[in-house]
């Protein structure tokens, strides 16, 4: 059976949970700050993950956008195009989301010349993104047109390609107490393979714990791999030990620091400056953590800010340790850029851990 994770994407008011809840068959997972569903049709079990719109707090947001095969961008008919709309994709170009689909939410307000009018819209705005061959669709959660496609559309989709013979990692979305005195993890094996009685790390804390239990689809397991979604029982561990973004992996896979150096591109869509002693937040992974820019430097040379269009070399300062792989892609947000701005400011990579 392939199995396909698709991350649903869109402004508050775009009815994207609404279009989860049409086309979901199976409650996987409810959170505080997001929800896991699932529905099966022909050889496809696709889970759909509500990832909630927050350029304050991205975490979740960013987080379930990278465990993803693909994302539904669901964009509301009423609103059409607007800057915010442009930021999301701008910080989907970013996280290198390639696949997926559109879905024109609340098409029954608009005249249909009218939701061809936005598609056009919608596709000339695209047409530098990463999204810019998917599908358009028009639904309706009143009339119900264009699920039917949407669901065909979205089983057409591929699942990334995962490498089950390369090392064990798993970046973690929670940690839920299920059973008394089990903790479990949930999450994405994203390469290797896992198996009962294992010995792994919570990264980047260094905390050894051994593999109690795993669940597959809801079933007990021996063993799982690359590209399955999980639930992996601990004891032991407690759900306050880890976050979102800590990765379960070996020993000595992953390194870990407070202090980084990026090399790092401000998107020119950015209208502020990036400046040394203004507070960020740097994603790496499924980790996004508040830091502070210690220092820019271009061209060699130290300087106060970075402007939009500049490529630099950041140093950054965590409160909390990244877990990080060399060359690893980044994006910062700023959530108290000028009003004027959005953002995201943009992308780069991590070089290395700082001493």
């Amino acid at each position: 059976m392939k199995t396909l994770q698709i991350a649903f994407i869109g402004l508050n008011n775009s009815g994207k949970t609404t279009i989860v809840k049409k086309l979901q068959q199976k409650v996987e997972l409810e959170a505080e700050k997001f929800n896991i569903y699932s529905f099966k049709q022909g050889d496809a079990l696709v889970y759909l993950s509500d990832t909630p719109y927050n350029m304050e707090e991205p975490k979740e947001m960013i987080a379930l956008l990278k465990e993803a095969d693909a994302c539904l961008f669901c964009i509301s008919a009423v609103d059409g195009i607007n800057p915010k709309l442009g930021e999301l994709i701008l910080l989907l170009n970013f996280l290198d989301i390639q696949k997926g689909v559109i879905a024109i939410t609340k098409t029954d307000s608009s005249t249909p010349d009218e939701v061809e009018s936005l598609k056009t819209k919608i596709k000339a705005v695209l047409k530098d993104s990463t999204l810019k061959d998917v599908p358009i669709i028009g639904t309706s959660s009143i009339t119900d047109e264009g699920f039917t496609e949407l669901r065909e559309e979205l089983v057409k989709l591929e699942p990334k390609q995962r490498d089950e013979n390369a090392q064990f990692k798993m970046p973690i979305e929670i940690a839920k107490e299920i059973k008394s005195g089990l903790t479990t993890i949930f999450g994405i094996i994203n390469s290797g393979k896992l198996k009962k009685y294992d010995k792994t790390v919570v990264m980047p804390w260094g905390k050894e714990f051994i593999v109690q239990e795993i669940q597959l689809h809801g079933e007990v397991v021996e063993n799982a791999k690359a590209g399955d979604r999980v639930g992996v029982f601990f004891k032991g561990l407690y759900p306050w030990d880890v976050q979102t973004g800590d990765i379960l992996t070996i020993e000595g896979l992953f390194q870990k620091s407070k202090k980084l150096k990026l090399e790092f591109e401000v998107t020119n869509f950015f209208k502020d400056e990036l400046r040394t002693d203004s507070e960020v937040k740097l994603n790496i992974g499924l980790q996004t953590f508040p830091v502070t820019i210690l220092k820019i430097t271009k061209d060699g040379s130290e300087v106060s800010s970075a402007k939009p269009g500049e490529k630099v070399e950041l140093q950054i300062e965590s409160k909390l340790p990244f877990a990080f792989e060399k060359n690893q892609r980044c994006v910062i947000v700023n959530p108290e850029a000028h009003w004027r701005s959005i953002k995201v400011v943009g992308f780069g990579k991590v070089l290395e851990g700082v001493e």
